[in-house]
């Protein structure tokens, strides 16, 4: 809506299906903007990202034309029902309300509030939880989960609730999925024969846990095998896991006709547009949508630091959304005709 607001004062001519349709389009641009070449390299590392050609090395206007029709689009389901879900041990089970000058005035536990928004809607929780997601640590990436989700999840009001743990453990099973050792073949490592096989990516003590729990090594769960192994340099998964994660990354991006970064003629921004896309960051969004919040840090991904310090909102690069402006516009034509024009 913020878009579209901005857009329909540059372009007045514009009808609402055009204003949507423009919205619409530069606001994907900006997620997947954020999600290749922000947030993702945090979790599979930007030096692996660019080895699988998820993400290049580019400035400016300049076109990617990666697109490959021959690509399957659909979502691995070894991705979505494993490899994904490794990162919910990254919840935390309190969301801190964080004031303007990052100072914590108090925190939501998380399973008081699972399926009840109207939180949000609360007094200035809006902005206090903006900021507190950009300043709160997440959990470890690790084997460990925060109580609210494991023993406490969708409670409802309840002394208990359930275990997401134990539900991704079967929902792998509901799914399906091949085994540990099946994947571990499919990405390129030695099928393991042995126990002590499995050592070369998982620890020794883990291993024994494994032995304890399962009769075989072929009977081990993907979604177990995967998050006991060590993270790869620069990743936050082990190799089979990110092995999955950018594989369905890279179909993700190649696989999309429409994809922002595509200099097709019929499809393509402009590359000066193009280039005002690829100011879009976490910390614009939090800015320019937040009610109050005045200052971000730019990497809104990663902790306040010294190299990453709050800045007034005024210091962070946004989209100019005036190269959008039309300056063919015909007084005489209606809307109509534009927008049937427009689109040819």
């Amino acid at each position: 809506n913020r878009i579209a607001d901005q857009l329909q004062k540059y372009n007045p001519h514009w009808d609402d299906e055009l204003l949507f349709q423009e919205a619409r389009r530069i606001n994907i641009a900006q997620y997947q903007h954020i999600n290749y070449y922000e947030w993702l390299p945090i979790f599979l590392g930007w030096e692996n990202m660019v080895k699988n050609r998820l993400i290049y090395r580019v400035k400016g206007g300049e076109y990617i034309n990666d697109y490959d029709p021959s690509q399957d689009p659909s979502v691995l389901n070894s991705h979505a029902t494993a490899a994904f879900r490794y990162f919910h041990s990254q919840i935390e089970g309190r969301l801190d309300l964080v004031s303007e000058i990052r100072k914590p005035t108090g925190s939501l536990r998380l399973s008081d509030w699972f399926n009840r928004p109207s939180i949000i809607e609360a007094g200035d929780n809006y902005d206090f939880l903006t900021r507190g997601l950009a300043t709160q640590p997440e959990e470890l990436t690790d084997t460990n989960f925060d109580a609210e989700i494991k023993h406490f999840l969708f409670r409802r009001g309840r002394p208990f609730g359930g275990d997401l743990r134990a539900i991704d453990i079967q929902r792998n099973r509901d799914h399906g999925l091949a085994g540990y050792n099946d994947y571990r073949e499919f990405c390129g490592f030695k099928r393991a024969s042995t126990w002590e096989d499995l050592m070369d990516l998982i620890s020794p003590q883990d291993v024994s846990k494994l032995q304890s729990l399962y009769a075989s090594i072929d009977d081990i769960d993907l979604t177990v095998g995967g998050s006991l192994e060590a993270h790869v340099n620069g990743a936050l998964a082990g190799p089979t896991f990110l092995c999955i994660l950018t594989e369905q990354f890279y179909r993700t991006r190649v696989a999309d006709r429409f994809f922002y970064e595509r200099g097709d003629k019929d499809l393509a921004f402009t590359r000066e547009q193009l280039a005002e896309l690829r100011k879009a960051s976490m910390a614009r969004l939090f800015c320019d949508n937040g009610n109050h919040v005045a200052s971000m840090q730019p990497k809104a991904f990663l902790r306040i630091s010294h190299s990453n310090q709050v800045v007034p909102c005024q210091q962070i690069p946004e989209v100019d959304l005036s190269l959008w402006k039309d300056l063919s516009y015909d007084n005489s034509l209606n809307s109509f005709h534009y927008y049937h024009n427009y689109k040819k």
